[in-house]
């Protein structure tokens, strides 16, 4: 069976990138076009962006919040909807372009009882070292959030793009999703639900990463504001969720304790340089601890592109980890100032 999808790409003042990425799916897209239909969360667009897109096969959805999160943003399409009126939804960036047969394999995963998808997001810009940092580390925790997840029976992590869920089940928890990361607050409904998400290697999603540091930094400024929020979420929710046995929520919420890949190898450098210091008999276990983490990482970065990039783009890797942490400083400044 040819299951009906509805396909939403979310864009926030970029509608150029939308438009190019609405394009390139209708033109790759090897499912039969009477099958799928296409939404638009359009946010702070321009008036010649939403004229071109008025032009195009798609509906589009303007929230009534010119200033929202893309939370809100979906919860405003999926108002205009009934619960049965598809089977799954797939949510894209504005930037995000996919392989041509991805409906069908959702198709196919939807048909053998998937209810909920994470696909493979890859980076498309591999245009500059920062750029390929960062698309190393989350080549890093698709390996291990989402590929290792599932191995060991977990759910797979989501990254708030290129992921599909089941229709009727997505439109009744959209109007209870809470703050501005749709990939957490859709993964806490999902594991409170017990709803196990799948992970997709080849269905492959690509998107764009930041190509300089101090984009890279504004990007992380945004995702610490949803990380604090869901590690106080955790801290309590933990363990309620031990005592009932429920691991796969275990798993997340203690996945969201962690700190960054990056911060995580900053703090035990820092340790061990420090214990080098006062008594470096007391050294050694932080050394150990960082080669073991260094060489985790290692062992999770795929063979390609990426992994041939990393050696000559490895150099740049203390000014992302600078930036991961005065990102952190620069946080509880702004949030002391706020407080004043």
């Amino acid at each position: 069976k040819q299951h009906k999808f509805l396909v939403l790409f979310s864009v926030l003042r970029n509608g150029k990138e939308v438009i190019e990425s609405i394009n390139y799916f209708l033109d790759t897209q090897i499912y039969p076009r009477e099958k799928y239909d296409i939404a638009v969360a359009a946010t702070q667009l321009t008036e010649e962006d939403l004229t071109t897109l008025l032009q195009m096969p798609v509906s589009i959805v303007v929230p009534d919040k010119e200033h929202c999160t893309k939370v809100y943003a979906i919860q405003q399409v999926m108002e205009r909807y009934s619960p049965h009126e598809y089977d799954m939804i797939v949510v894209f960036n504005s930037d995000n372009r996919v392989v041509p047969n991805a409906l069908h394999l959702l198709n196919n995963a939807y048909s053998s009882g998937c209810d909920s998808i994470q696909a493979h997001r890859m980076t498309e810009n591999l245009t500059t070292s920062t750029a390929v940092l960062a698309a190393a580390g989350e080549e890093i925790n698709n390996n291990i959030f989402r590929k290792g997840h599932t191995k060991l029976g977990f759910s797979s992590a989501l990254l708030g793009s290129g992921m599909a869920f089941d229709f009727e089940m997505f439109h009744r928890i959209s109007p209870t999703l809470e703050g501005s990361d749709l990939a957490k607050a859709v993964e806490i409904k999902l594991l409170e639900e017990n709803i196990y998400t799948e992970y997709m290697q080849e269905i492959i999603c690509y998107s764009k990463k930041q190509d300089s540091a101090q984009g890279y930094s504004r990007e992380r400024q945004r995702w610490l504001s949803a990380q604090y929020n869901s590690t106080f979420l955790a801290l309590r929710r933990l363990p309620l969720a031990f005592l009932q046995g429920k691991w796969d929520y275990c798993n997340k919420l203690f996945q969201w304790l962690l700190p960054s890949r990056f911060l995580l190898i900053a703090c035990i450098t820092i340790a061990a340089v420090i214990f080098t210091i006062l008594d470096w008999t007391l050294s050694f276990k932080w050394y150990i601890l960082l080669l073991l983490i260094i060489i985790t990482f290692l062992m999770a970065l795929p063979e390609g592109e990426i992994n041939k990039r990393f050696k000559h783009a490895v150099w740049a890797l203390p000014i992302l980890i600078f930036a991961s942490i005065f990102s952190h400083f620069g946080r509880i400044f702004r949030s002391t100032k706020k407080n004043k």
